[in-house]
């Protein structure tokens, strides 16, 4: 079983991050209603590509953590909040999250 590849998110992954943000998409854990489409882009001006890591199995997107500021005031500016964390379903128990 090959261990998972961890990387940085490219702008390219848009779409294959939104989809798996969709699919695993859980009333239990949700904070915003189950997307409806038209389905907004995964990265946006608060959410960049560099806020995210993503982890690859046989070359696909099976998770991803996105991190950003705690809050916007300076003496906080070293910390970072997990603000998004997915893995797909058949990914679960390899070691991805």
């Amino acid at each position: 079983m090959p261990d998972p590849y961890i990387r940085a998110a490219l702008p390219d992954d848009d779409e294959e991050l939104s989809a798996l943000d969709r699919a695993t998409w859980s009333y239990l854990h949700a904070v915003l209603p189950r997307p409806q489409p038209p389905y907004d882009p995964f990265f946006s001006e608060r959410h960049t590509p560099e806020d995210t890591l993503v982890a690859e199995l046989d070359r696909r997107i099976v998770g991803y953590v996105r991190l950003g500021l705690a809050y916007k005031v300076a003496s906080n500016a070293h910390v970072r909040q997990i603000q998004g964390l997915a893995v797909a379903g058949e990914a679960r128990g390899r070691g991805v999250a």
